[in-house]
């Protein structure tokens, strides 16, 4: 599984599971993937996965508010 950590120019950095940086021209990914989604390569064809899209932004956004109460 992959995330989209960040757009510089025409690169995504996209982050693996080992926390490796990776640099995938964004014309190479969904026209609508933006931070944060999570990813998968299937045939060499990178695709949102909404499911864990989802599931991180729910588990992220816990953290965060156990941080503030």
């Amino acid at each position: 599984m992959y995330t989209i950590d960040r757009f510089e120019n025409e690169y995504a950095l996209i982050e693996d599971d080992t926390r490796k940086i990776i640099h995938v021209l964004k014309k190479d990914l969904p026209e609508d993937a933006k931070e944060g989604d999570r990813l998968t390569l299937k045939n060499n064809k990178w695709l949102i996965n909404e499911k864990e899209t989802i599931s991180q932004k729910e588990k992220i956004d816990k953290l965060m508010k156990s941080l503030w109460e």
